[in-house]
């Protein structure tokens, strides 16, 4: 049974590629998704992400993006070299195409995966992914930065989630949704009153701070690049694309979602209503946008299942 822990605890391995080294953690049998996960994060946020995934029967490939955990930076700083970099990754592990999910700043390079290489890419679901020029950390405060972007900050609020967890859900969502203080006062309720939505938080947390200092400085170049965009040009994007956004969500604004549906031909927007930058996985919700894109990668991989079964080559 897969869980928080399972995906936290899953060891990974470096895999050398044409355009340099990536480290993945893998979990799962079926057919195959790759995991772009969101910043700070790394391959165990990957693999936290797609949980969903992994319970509906999918075999999830969760990389570090350049510049986190076991990924050098020089393996692709800019969001096109990321994009490459996960195409050589593809090509290394002997994998002709796959369904990619891409999460917050993992948008851009699952995106632009998609258009820079659309036989490699089956479907694409893009959750509250970054689209257009992203300036928040040029607008943090001191005392947000400390907190966000320093390796004590990170590591207290970890300690909160793991002691003081309400404190935590509700100066998260506080911070990550437009939620009016009655909204927030109520999903802070449910989220503490579900183990599974409450575990999840906690477990996102431990996927910031834990060696925070192996992911400090892919956050840094994330919001250098993320602050470069103008606007992703998105047009090559042929294969099915599902967006999902929460409508409240303070973090990746909802023009970015609608900038993406309006480039990609035949895309699908899916709001989810009165959604976080974690809708996702723990609004109300949640249950029935996680079922959406479970659908839109079977359909998409049924053609395809078997090249992802009884490989001895793919790491697991």
């Amino acid at each position: 049974m897969f869980s928080v822990e399972v995906c936290l605890s899953q060891p990974s391995r470096l895999i050398q590629t044409a355009l340099g080294a990536v480290e993945i953690a893998c979990l799962g049998e079926g057919p195959t998704v790759l995991s772009v996960h969101g910043g700070p994060g790394g391959c165990d946020q990957g693999l936290l992400m797609a949980l969903p995934l992994l319970q509906a029967g999918f075999r999830v490939i969760a990389p570090s993006r350049p510049g986190y955990l076991g990924t050098p930076l020089s393996s692709g700083v800019h969001l096109e070299e990321q994009a490459d970099l996960l195409a050589a990754l593809l090509d290394a592990l002997e994998l002709p195409s796959v369904g990619v999910v891409g999460a917050s700043a993992g948008g851009p390079p699952a995106y632009l995966l998609a258009s820079r290489h659309p036989d490699r890419v089956q479907s694409l679901v893009v959750i509250d992914g970054v689209t257009q020029a992203y300036h928040k950390g040029e607008q943090l405060s001191a005392w947000e930065e400390a907190i966000f972007l320093s390796r004590p900050g990170i590591g207290l609020m970890d300690w909160l989630g793991r002691h003081f967890p309400g404190t935590v859900v509700s100066n998260l969502l506080k911070t990550e949704s437009s939620l009016s203080p009655e909204a927030l006062q109520e999903r802070v309720s449910e989220v503490m009153h579900s183990p599974d939505k409450l575990a999840f938080v906690q477990a996102m947390m431990r996927t910031m701070s834990d060696r925070f200092q192996q992911r400090h400085e892919g956050v840094r170049n994330d919001l250098k690049q993320l602050a470069a965009i103008s606007q992703l040009d998105l047009t090559a994007i042929r294969c099915p694309t599902l967006i999902l956004h929460g409508e409240a969500d303070r973090d990746v604004l909802p023009e970015d979602a609608r900038w993406a549906h309006g480039q990609i031909e035949a895309a699908e927007l899916h709001w989810i209503p009165g959604g976080s930058h974690l809708a996702f996985w723990i609004a109300p919700d949640a249950a029935e946008a996680q079922a959406h894109a479970v659908a839109v990668l079977q359909k998409a991989a049924e053609p395809c299942a078997d090249l992802s079964d009884g490989r001895a080559d793919l790491p697991s």
